[in-house]
């Protein structure tokens, strides 16, 4: 698949082992990991999913979750403030993962969206 200007679709680096558009997506795609090349082992969860947010409140806060390394690659958790894991947003996770230079092993939460508008006053 092509994008526009002769680029190539950041997904055709990445092999997507399920489909597009629910509530959850894992595929595996090659990054950089404390200084070297990983394989990584991506599960991306819509926290605003319908069936998720069925009960009262505010959304969970986001999250990024970097377990062990296997043979097979490196597992990263991602929970994302969305409805549903489509293709754009397995785009920017995609590219969030690869430029983020904070990345280490464990679980990392971020403020629900509400929140941050609440703390910042917008």
């Amino acid at each position: 698949m092509l994008l526009t200007q002769g680029r190539k679709d950041l997904l055709d680096e990445a092999k997507l082992l399920d489909i597009p558009g629910g509530p959850s997506l894992r595929l595996r795609f090659q990054g950089m990991f404390e200084g070297r090349s990983v394989t990584w082992l991506a599960t991306l969860t819509a926290l605003a999913a319908p069936a998720r947010s069925g009960t009262a409140g505010a959304l969970p806060a986001s999250y990024i979750e970097i377990g062990e390394d296997r043979a097979e690659g490196t597992p990263i958790a991602v929970g994302l403030p969305v409805a549903a894991i489509d293709a754009p947003t397995i785009r920017k996770a995609m590219i969030m993962i690869r430029q983020y230079r904070r990345l280490r092993r464990g679980r990392q939460e971020f403020a629900p969206p509400e929140q941050d508008a609440r703390r910042t006053g917008l």
